[in-house]
């Protein structure tokens, strides 16, 4: 029909003129309030009930239970596993000039993995849910595979099985996680009974048979409450809640726990954290102090990472007398310039160890942010105390680097310093470029699975950074542990037949030149690597990259959860069969033994 432009208005008079203007009076015997979600900046305050717990998990969303439940008893162990043969020999030495090199007993050696990785049980025993039960069930599509880590390995119930395999192997540490919302499901307030219990037993029965733990106190599984309450990691109250989860755990286990690692990588606040959804359409939790994600979340995160490592070891060693060593793990990788005669190269090498090892590295330095970070950063980058600088310098009683790969360093187009100059340019705040391609246009090394297209299998990398860190980056470190390396077979998650993912050649190869390299650094240039550990005990979740991406040295059936030994296993026992090294039971301590008190 066509409506005339005329009636159009005659019929908006006559509207306009028969309806009265209605007005209603200030709401009666009601307070009033305007809400504004945006100007959140107060704590939301939990009473820790059992209602509350259930509204957390309700934020989070089903989750799945898998064919375990309980505790599981152990059963024997075999005398010996299926392991590679006659007709294709493992991987041989990189270097016959080692061949009668051996490690000191104290060289500590063995497997790591981390709680929400293969812990499985996400929802059991009382446990309050982390950031990521929320991330892999709300944050449809981070997650490459859609996986999560409600189920995966079960070792929630099947830890004494994996303990028993581990001393069968002769494995003398295991590098585990503790789960913070276990032991306090809110983050802070009352401790979980059945949490602690459950690591009473986890930690005795390591004991009984003589593993080791180094044990980690927060691998990225923040109490989902804490962001809830306060933006979590964006916020200074994270450092006294982080304070009263880690002076618990430590102060139950340390007798039993010769080194605690306070951190995993703070350096996820830049790769993991910054990417985190606050406060925007997704709506995961609040963005507190305006803060959605991005630079500033990563400046904050890191910043009260730093802070919240520094006070626990600072009470372990002059108020609690801790009987082992405290340190936290570093995630960074080697560079070298991709043209040595190349100023802006070499430049970029620096930029880039700065921003990923610097940042962190006020334990081995003054305590403060380096002047390169000041510089770049501006008043981005907040302020330490006096106090909180004391408090940081010499806060680490040893380096732990978790060193996968190398890459080359290149110089950006304009240059580091027009870049550090703008906050808007694309590579701001490094400033720098790298490439896991030569000079040459040659790969640097045999790739890893596309789902993980960071790494690259380059093991005269690690040989060359140990040397880095310890002789050019931070020349005070007394020692220097490799607390994680790995690799993740290519494709070896489409794969259907057993045999042939259990052959895992090229993780078994990145081990063997991974082990000769670190071996080499320590006997032939002379750095004193005390430790190394193999990520990981078997297949995980891999955060972001799911559970297609295979990191285990031992396949895990994801129905049935049985574990197989595979290729790179044998290859990485047979290591330190043949070199030496700590061995299963030991009452060595492990690491720079003069350094610990309490141990002669």
């Amino acid at each position: 029909m066509v409506v005339s432009r005329r009636f159009i208005i005659n019929a908006g008079w006559l509207l306009s003129s028969s309806i009265p203007s209605v007005t209603f009076p200030p709401p009666s015997g009601y307070a009033t309030k305007v809400y504004n979600v945006s100007a959140a900046t107060t704590a939301l305050q939990y009473n820790y009930s059992n209602e509350e717990l259930a509204m957390l998990w309700n934020q989070v969303g089903k989750i799945a239970i898998g064919p375990i439940t309980t505790t599981v008893s152990p059963t024997p162990e075999p005398s010996a596993y299926p392991r590679p043969g006659s007709l294709h020999p493992q991987i041989s030495t990189y270097d016959t000039d080692l061949n009668s090199a051996q490690l000191p007993d104290n060289f500590i050696w063995g497997l790591a993995a981390s709680a929400y990785q293969i812990e499985g049980a996400a929802k059991d025993e009382g446990k309050g849910p982390s950031i990521w039960d929320l991330i892999a069930h709300r944050d449809v599509g981070v997650v490459a595979d859609n996986s999560t880590g409600d189920v995966v390995a079960s070792h929630y119930y099947l830890y004494k099985q994996d303990f028993a395999r581990l001393a069968n192997m002769g494995v003398p540490y295991f590098s585990p996680s503790f789960s913070w919302p276990r032991f306090f499901p809110f983050g802070n307030g009352p401790v979980n009974e059945e949490g602690v219990a459950h690591y009473d037993d986890v930690i005795a029965s390591m004991v009984a048979l003589g593993i080791k733990p180094a044990v980690t106190l927060f691998h990225w599984d923040t109490p989902l409450a804490l962001f809830n309450s306060y933006g979590a990691w964006t916020d200074s109250r994270i450092v006294d809640d982080f304070f009263n989860y880690a002076t618990f755990v430590i102060t139950r286990y340390d007798q039993y726990v010769p080194i605690w690692y306070t951190f995993n990588e703070p350096q996820y606040c830049n790769w993991q954290y910054s990417f985190y959804h606050a406060g925007n359409a997704k709506g995961l939790y609040p963005a507190y102090h305006g803060i959605t994600g991005g630079l500033k979340a990563r400046i904050a995160c890191s910043h009260y990472s730093i802070l919240a490592h520094a006070k626990v070891a600072k009470w372990y060693h002059e108020v609690f007398k801790g009987k082992g060593r405290i340190t936290f793990k570093n995630s960074g990788n080697y560079y070298e310039p991709n043209n040595t005669a190349s100023a802006a190269d070499i430049d970029a090498v620096a930029r880039q160890y700065e921003f990923i090892l610097g940042w962190f590295g006020g334990c081995w330095r003054d305590g403060d942010y380096s002047p390169m970070l000041k510089a770049t950063l501006g008043s981005l980058l907040p302020t330490f105390t006096q106090v909180e600088k004391d408090m940081i310098k010499g806060s680490c009683d040893f380096y732990a680097i978790d060193g996968y790969t190398g890459y080359i360093g290149y110089g950006i187009d304009g240059g580091s310093a027009a870049c550090a100059a703008n906050s808007s340019a694309p590579d701001y705040p490094e400033c720098a470029g790298s490439s896991t391609v030569g000079a040459d246009g040659f790969p640097l090394g045999p790739a890893a699975d596309n789902g993980v297209n960071w790494l690259w299998s380059t093991p005269v990398a690690i040989r060359k950074f140990l040397n880095t860190i310890t002789k050019e980056l931070f020349p005070t470190v007394p020692d220097i542990v490799v607390s994680e390396f790995g690799f993740a077979e290519p494709f070896e998650g489409q794969q259907t037949s057993l045999p042939a993912i259990l052959w895992d050649l090229r993780r078994a190869d990145y081990y063997q030149g991974f082990l000769d390299n670190i071996l080499a650094a320590k006997v032939e240039d002379g750095v004193n690597v005390t430790g190394a550990f193999g990520w990981a005990i078997y297949d995980n979740f891999e955060w972001f990259a799911g559970s297609s991406v295979k990191f285990g040295m031992q396949y895990l059936n994801q129905t049935s959860l049985e574990r197989y030994p595979k290729a790179s296993m044998f290859q990485f026992l047979d290591w330190f069969a043949q070199k030496g090294g700590a061995r299963l039971g030991s009452s060595k301590a492990g690491g720079n033994e003069s350094a610990i008190p309490n141990t002669k």
